[in-house]
């Protein structure tokens, strides 16, 4: 584990944000599993159009398309790599046009199917996390014995991304922790487990 070097440059990267579990959530429902080398990206909307267009259904209602290639589409009939041949915006939601999708009544088959992009296409700077690598992540606190709770959410409210944080304790609400470096210890999103600093007045939010 290391800390990182930038007192508060730590942040979600926005290409992968809409595998946040976000309080604001606009429709889309996350899997039960994500394939192993894939990140969620949200699910097939309804039609656009009658060549097989979509509006993409994601939890931060993003409207801007990183540039993705290829998704893998996940639905009852199985998982199948698409390529990407159009994303547009329209009535202020992002649509998306398919190669092998070509038809309306495709479109409707598809309904609520499953969207992934692969973990090698997102890039990232430096100081910058996956939503995914957060989530379920084991919370220790610094002084403190033992697990303190997991990550369940990760959100952004403008000013900071902060961490929501589900505490072992049988009857604690979650709790939101500002995810900056000053907090945020240490991380090791391949062991997924962190050390946050001993803030009782986050951490003990709530706590009667």
């Amino acid at each position: 584990m290391s800390r990182p070097t930038d007192t508060d440059k730590m942040k979600t990267n926005p290409q992968e944000r809409a595998s946040t579990h976000s309080r604001s959530n606009h429709g889309a429902v996350p899997p039960a599993k994500v394939p192993e080398g894939w990140l969620w990206l949200g699910q097939v909307g309804r039609p656009h159009g009658v060549r097989g267009g979509f509006f993409l259904k994601t939890e931060d209602n993003r409207v801007e398309w990183p540039g993705y290639a290829s998704l893998l589409l996940q639905s009852k009939q199985g998982e199948q790599q698409l390529r990407v041949t159009n994303s547009f915006v329209s009535g202020g939601k992002l649509a998306l046009q398919l190669a092998e999708i070509n038809s309306r009544e495709s479109v409707e088959a598809l309904y609520n199917a499953h969207l992934f992009v692969a973990r090698s296409l997102v890039k990232r700077e430096a100081e910058e996390y996956l939503v995914a690598d957060l989530i379920g992540c084991a919370v220790h606190v610094e002084g403190r014995a033992g697990v303190y709770g997991h990550v369940i959410a990760v959100h952004d409210f403008g000013a900071q991304e902060n961490l929501e944080i589900q505490p072992l304790e049988a009857g604690r609400e979650s709790i939101l922790f500002p995810f900056t470096a000053s907090f945020v210890l240490n991380l090791d999103e391949e062991a997924k487990v962190m050390t946050v600093k001993d803030e009782p007045a986050f951490l003990d939010e709530h706590k009667e």
